[in-house]
């Protein structure tokens, strides 16, 4: 296949590089989430060849660095020519770097260390952020977010028990899609016909009514007081109806943009309503969320909205990239964005029913915990070739983008 040639400026070509990084780490992901799969096999095939500890924290570290890759992308190219093009380069450099060897060293190295480098990082790229002469809402709301992720990291190693467990959630739920939406707004802009005024108050309502649906989601892991949870339980669903709202407006009245930036954006909010609105409604109930514990109807949630996320990520990623190479054409294809949309879908229903299965299991029916793997392994099963249907999406993602990827001349202006 012949290259493109693309010309690029200095802060283009470094933008670029990137999103090569984010899409390089995607395949990684997928390959940690499926071993991290099959461990919950009865035979656990890969006993013996390496830890379920170790492939969890790979691929949790993965997770955090595909995110993290993604949200620094962002900032540097919605804060445009008010960061120095040298500063550019020193925070890719220093970002690549860093992501080089918390890949290697995850193996090896506690959870904690990685999490604290990561936060010093953030707070670096804060801090030459905050230089700028003037900064738009969506710029101020991705600084938002990503102290918010800074802090939690930090905090992270402070805690333990259920208020590690609530910080945890507050990261999935809360810092990560605050500097999420500042994306997501950002990318409105691009792909719709709605107002710059109206996508700048939109922003902050947004902010505003997930930081409150997240902080009770993730203070549901401590406990709520009834009366709390009891008027929470509206309240969630109600601030995730009205951000699909607003995502709806900006879907309905799109642009001539060919990416598939909006697609992953409403892929993303109905995760936001499953995940958010459903499932954290229910969670701050004292007895359903002590029932959930420890089983995988909690982990169903984390993994809805990890994938939240990861789709405004993806989305980024796409009109980036369209709009870097020029032309208004499609980066990446169909096939990847429906196997992970469905993928994440009906995996994240088996692993709701093994959640309730497994609460049945050990609340009613006594059974031993050793003696569960066995009987879920139906469940199971169908689970992973939902997670391999994931994986495929991911790694035909990182292909369709690796093959189409330009030759980059770089030009001054």
């Amino acid at each position: 296949m012949r290259r493109e040639t693309i010309r690029l400026s200095p802060r283009g070509k470094t933008i670029y590089q990137l999103l090569s990084l984010i899409v390089a780490l995607l395949p990684l992901y997928a390959a940690g989430f499926i071993a991290s799969a099959l461990y919950q096999l009865s035979n656990q095939p890969l006993v013996g060849l390496v830890e379920a500890g170790v492939i969890e924290r790979v691929t949790g570290h993965a997770f955090q660095l595909l995110i993290l890759s993604g949200l620094v992308s962002a900032g540097l190219m919605m804060a445009g020519d008010g960061i120095s093009v040298s500063s550019v380069i020193w925070l890719r450099r220093l970002w690549t770097g860093l992501v080089i060897v918390s890949v290697a060293a995850s193996p090896l190295v506690v959870g904690a260390a990685l999490d604290l480098a990561a936060a010093i990082a953030l707070l670096l790229l804060l801090a030459a952020s905050y230089r700028l002469g003037s900064r738009s809402v969506y710029l101020r709301a991705w600084q938002f977010g990503l102290l918010l992720i800074a802090v939690s990291l930090v905090a992270a190693q402070l805690f333990d028990g259920r208020a590690l467990e609530a910080l945890r959630s507050f990261l999935l739920q809360v810092a990560y899609p605050i500097a999420g939406l500042s994306v997501m707004f950002w990318l409105m802009r691009r792909y719709s016909r709605v107002e710059a005024d109206w996508a700048a108050d939109g922003l902050r309502i947004v902010t505003l009514l997930v930081f409150l649906a997240g902080g009770l989601i993730s203070l549901g892991r401590l406990g709520l007081p009834a009366l709390v949870s009891l008027g929470a339980t509206p309240l969630i669903p109600l601030c995730f109806i009205s951000l699909a709202g607003h995502s709806y407006r900006a879907l309905s009245s799109r642009n001539e943009n060919a990416s598939l930036a909006r697609h992953w954006i409403a892929a993303a909010t109905l995760l936001w309503l499953v995940g958010g609105g459903f499932l954290g409604a229910l969670s701050v109930q004292p007895a359903i969320n002590l029932a959930m514990r420890g089983t995988d109807l909690a982990q169903a949630q984390d993994w809805l909205a990890g994938w939240v996320s990861l789709a405004i990520v993806l989305a980024f990623v796409n009109e980036s990239a369209s709009s870097l190479r020029g032309g208004n054409r499609r980066v990446t294809g169909y096939v990847p964005l429906w196997l992970i949309i469905f993928g994440v879908a009906l995996a994240s229903i088996l692993l709701a029913c093994r959640g309730l299965v497994q609460i049945y299991l050990r609340d009613v029916a006594a059974v031993d915990a050793s003696a569960m793997p066995e009987l879920l392994l139906p469940l199971t099963v169908v689970w992973i070739v939902c997670l391999l249907a994931v994986a495929a999406g991911v790694v035909t993602y990182a292909l369709g983008f690796w093959l189409r990827r330009p030759r980059i001349v770089v030009v001054e202006s």
